[in-house]
């Protein structure tokens, strides 16, 4: 597979996984170390199911269990150094994602920019600040 390929690869996982990059980056560390699909996925779905996680990392480990699983069979044709190159990039794609849809959510609507452009020339300040 080449590196365009799995960078492609990764950004799939990346727009079906859909969860904070930190989340990712526990489970590809752990697979990192492990260097085990299955032993990882075993993690993934322990963590699911587990009453000391909290509501985000369960729903994350959910997420990634089935997520992986859908991809399996093209998965499990990759090297454990493949497979950690591309989870690489996942995390990179999960942290541009995180990264625009933060930054779309905190920018003002085109309505709210132009009260504030009006305001401004009005000399009004009570809008801007």
């Amino acid at each position: 597979m080449t590196t365009d390929e799995k960078v492609e690869l990764a950004r799939q996982l990346a727009e079906a996984l859909r969860i904070k990059r930190s989340e990712w980056q526990r489970w590809a560390n752990y697979f990192g170390q492990v260097r085990n699909l299955d032993r990882a996925l075993r993690l993934a779905e322990y963590l699911s199911r587990s009453p000391a996680i909290r509501r985000d990392p369960k729903e994350a480990a959910r997420t990634i269990q089935r997520i992986i699983q859908q991809h399996s069979a093209e998965l499990r044709r990759l090297s454990a150094d493949d497979l950690a190159e591309v989870f690489g990039y996942v995390s990179r794609e999960l942290g541009w994602l995180n990264f625009t849809q933060n930054s779309s959510q905190n920018s003002p609507s085109n309505e709210e920019a132009g009260q504030v452009d009006e305001a401004l020339k009005r000399g009004e300040k009570s809008l801007v600040s």
